[in-house]
C-alpha cells in the first residue's frame, strides 16, 4: 500500500529501509579514491539533501568544489573535494530513488497492473508513475502526478529524455483514457518540457474505435509539431482474461464520469486482425511522410500490429536505430537481424547433432518456426519450436515475455527428454531473478527435469548449443 515518504512527503511504494545506501563502488573510480565504501549512506551534496541517484549525479557535477555528506557506522561524515567536472564517481545505490517509487494517480481502463491475478512478485503490483524511473530506465509516465517541486527540478536538471504515455492529445479523450482530469494538460506539459530543452519519446496505447482513426492522426500530427519529440510508438491495447472479466462487469469504470465522451461510453477491447491492418496502413502513410520530411520513420508500431494480421514487420533500416525497443518496438526484426548475422558468419553443419526446444508465445510462433527452420538448415541442428498458450493471464496475452513458470510446467513438466529448453530472458526479472508468477529458475528447473536456459537472442541459443557439443565431445 502507498505510504507518505518522510524524505519527500510524496506518496510512494516500496520505500527503501536505508535511503541513499551505497551498494557498490566501481574499482578505480573517483568515489573509490575518496574512500567511499559499500554500506555508506550518502545524504547530501553541497548542503542539499539528495533524494535519488539522479540528484547525486547532477550535484556532484555542478561545481568544482563538492562537499559529500554521508553516514557511516551511525556517524555523519563530510568529504570536501575538488573535481574536474567530468569525474567518474562509480557509485551504485541499493535503490535508485531514496524515497521509494512515486505512485500513479490515474485510472486507465487498460492498466495492466489492475488486470493481473494474486500471487505474483510484489513489485508487479506497484502502480508506478515516477518521472525519475522514466529518465533512469525508460519507463513510461503520464506527467499527471508532477508537483511544482518536481517541475522545478526537471527545469533545473534537464535530465533527458523522458518517456511519456500520451495515448491521445485530444484533452477530453485523454482524460477519459487516463481517468484523471489532469490528463487534459498533456500539450501544456509537453510544451513545458520543450521550453526547458527536455526531449521525450511518446507512447500511444491504441484502442479500436477510441483513439485510432482520426484521433490517431490528430495525436501524431500534434506530437510531431514538438521539436523535442524523438519518436512516437503506437502499441495495441492488451487485456488479460482478468481484465476482460473486469471490463464485462464494468469494475474498471470506477470513474464513470470520465469514461463518457460525447455520444458514447468508452469501450476498451482488443483489436481484430482487420482492424489491426487498418492501423498499419494508416501508419504507413505517416511513415512515408516523415521519411520524406524528416529523414526518419519517426512513428513506429508495436510488433503485435503486424503479427496479428499476418503482415511482415518493417525492415531494420526503417526502425531508426530502435529508439523504443525496450517497449517491444522492433524486437521481432531485431531478432531476425541477429539470426541473419549469425547465419552469415557460421559454418554449415556446425551444430549437427544438437537438439533442443524453443518455448515462445503464440503470437510469434509462426515467425519463430520459420527462423528456427533457417537455423536448422544452415547449422544441422534439430531444434523444435513449441508455442505456449498463456494459461496464467489467458490466451489473449500471447507474447513470450509474459509467459510464467506455471505455463512452462504445464507444457513441459511431463516431458521425458534431456535436451535443453530455451526461454526468453524477458520472462525473468532482472532484479529478483523470478518469473512473473514468482517462481524462481531453481524451482522451475526442479519441476522440468531438463536443462533450462534463458536467452535474449537466437545467437545465445546457438552459443549454448555449441558449448554443449564441445563438452559432450571432450
Amino acid at each position: 500500500m502507498p505510504v507518505v515518504s518522510p524524505l519527500t512527503l510524496q506518496r510512494v511504494e516500496l520505500p527503501p529501509a536505508i535511503p541513499g545506501l551505497v551498494a557498490a563502488i566501481e574499482p578505480g573510480s573517483f568515489a573509490a579514491s575518496l574512500g567511499i565504501q559499500v554500506g555508506d549512506r550518502i545524504v547530501a551534496i553541497n548542503g542539499r539533501q539528495i533524494t535519488d541517484a539522479l540528484d547525486f549525479q547532477f550535484h556532484v557535477q555542478t561545481d568544482n568544489r563538492v562537499s559529500v555528506e554521508m553516514v557511516r557506522d551511525d556517524k555523519r561524515r563530510r568529504l570536501d573535494v575538488s573535481v574536474a567536472g567530468d569525474e567518474y564517481w562509480g557509485v551504485t545505490f541499493a535503490d535508485p530513488t531514496f524515497d521509494g517509487i512515486r505512485v500513479c494517480e490515474n485510472a486507465c481502463p487498460f492498466c495492466f497492473i489492475k488486470q493481473i491475478p494474486k500471487g505474483m512478485r510484489r513489485s508487479l503490483y506497484v502502480m508506478d508513475d515516477d518521472y525519475r524511473y522514466s529518465m533512469l530506465y525508460g519507463s513510461f509516465v503520464t506527467l499527471t502526478n508532477l508537483s511544482d517541486q518536481d517541475w522545478a527540478r526537471i527545469e533545473e536538471q534537464r535530465v533527458s529524455p523522458m518517456h511519456v504515455s500520451v495515448h491521445a492529445t485530444n484533452p477530453e479523450l485523454r482524460v477519459a483514457l487516463v481517468g484523471n482530469p489532469k490528463g487534459a494538460r498533456i500539450l501544456e506539459d509537453l510544451e513545458r518540457l520543450r521550453a526547458n530543452k527536455v526531449a521525450f519519446h511518446a507512447q500511444l496505447v491504441v484502442c479500436p474505435n477510441v483513439n485510432d482513426g482520426e484521433e490517431l492522426d490528430r495525436s501524431v500530427r500534434e506530437l510531431a509539431a514538438f521539436d523535442n519529440c524523438l519518436s512516437i510508438a503506437a502499441v495495441p491495447v492488451g487485456l488479460t482474461k482478468h481484465g476482460l472479466e473486469r471490463q464485462s462487469k464494468q469494475v474498471r469504470l470506477s470513474r464513470t464520469c470520465m469514461r463518457t465522451l460525447p455520444g458514447k461510453q468508452l469501450e476498451v477491447r482488443r483489436y481484430e486482425p482487420a482492424e489491426a491492418e487498418r492501423v498499419v496502413r494508416q501508419a504507413e502513410v505517416w511513415q512515408e511522410h516523415f521519411r520524406a520530411t524528416r529523414g526518419e520513420t519517426f512513428l513506429h508500431l508495436g510488433d503485435e500490429f503486424y503479427l496479428m494480421c499476418g503482415l511482415p514487420v518493417p525492415e531494420a533500416d526503417l526502425y531508426d536505430g530502435y529508439p523504443q525497443i525496450e517497449d517491444g518496438i522492433g524486437i521481432t526484426r531485431h531478432m531476425l537481424e541477429n539470426l541473419s548475422a549469425f547465419l552469415g558468419r557460421t559454418v554449415s553443419g556446425s551444430l549437427a547433432g544438437a537438439t533442443g526446444t524453443i518455448a515462445c508465445g503464440t503470437l510469434i510462433a509462426d515467425t519463430m518456426r520459420q527462423a528456427i527452420g533457417d537455423l536448422n538448415t544452415k547449422t544441422g541442428a534439430a531444434l523444435e519450436v513449441v508455442s505456449i498458450e498463456n494459461g496464467y493471464f489467458g490466451p489473449e496475452i500471447n507474447i513470450s515475455g509474459l509467459l510464467t513458470g506455471s505455463d512452462l510446467v504445464r507444457t513441459f513438466g511431463s516431458s521425458q527428454t534431456s535436451s535443453p529448453l530455451y526461454i526468453s530472458s524477458r520472462m525473468i526479472s532482472d532484479r529478483t531473478g523470478t518469473l512473473l508468477d514468482d517462481m524462481t529458475m531453481e524451482e522451475l528447473l526442479a519441476q522440468l527435469h531438463r536443462p533450462l536456459v534463458s536467452c535474449l537472442t537466437l545467437t545465445d541459443v546457438a552459443r549454448d548449443l555449441r558449448t554443449r557439443l564441445r563438452t559432450a565431445a571432450a
